[in-house]
């Protein structure tokens, strides 16, 4: 027997995919070109890697809300952990690549706006402090 067509679940998955295709193309009206999605490796996985008008290499974290009311808590939900992959990944494809690059990780809000249509509420540039990485 098929799970219930609206479960909780659902809605979060069909959430967050809307926000990672609303960010991908707020990012190419900036003149952004997207390398990658669900980009995924050994070390983790991010939503959108980019690279930005100046050749910049982009790895985008995307956080979807359903209520405009948690943006704040959106952003700051990126917490240690996640942070902690995301300087993984940026050190794994830094190796992929056969030359020295630039890159930065940003993180990226999404939420419904005042009429209920998802609108980019947030684009945080270089979001992550580089730091250490654990293996």
């Amino acid at each position: 027997m098929p799970p219930p067509p609206d479960r909780p679940l659902d809605r979060r998955h069909a959430l967050g995919a809307a926000g990672e295709e609303l960010a991908a193309v707020y990012l190419e009206a900036r003149g952004y070109r997207i390398v990658e999605r669900n980009y995924r490796r050994r070390w983790g996985e991010a939503d959108i890697i980019a690279l930005d008008p100046e050749g910049t290499h982009v790895i985008i974290e995307v956080r979807s809300r359903s209520d405009r009311r948690y943006v704040v808590e959106a952003a700051q939900s990126v917490g240690p952990r996640k942070q902690q992959q995301l300087r993984r990944l940026a050190h794994g494809l830094m190796s992929e690549q056969e030359s020295e690059i630039d890159i930065r990780v940003d993180v990226m809000v999404v939420a419904p706006d005042r009429k209920g249509k998802l609108v980019v509420v947030a684009h945080i540039e270089d979001a992550i402090e580089d730091g250490p990485v654990d293996d």
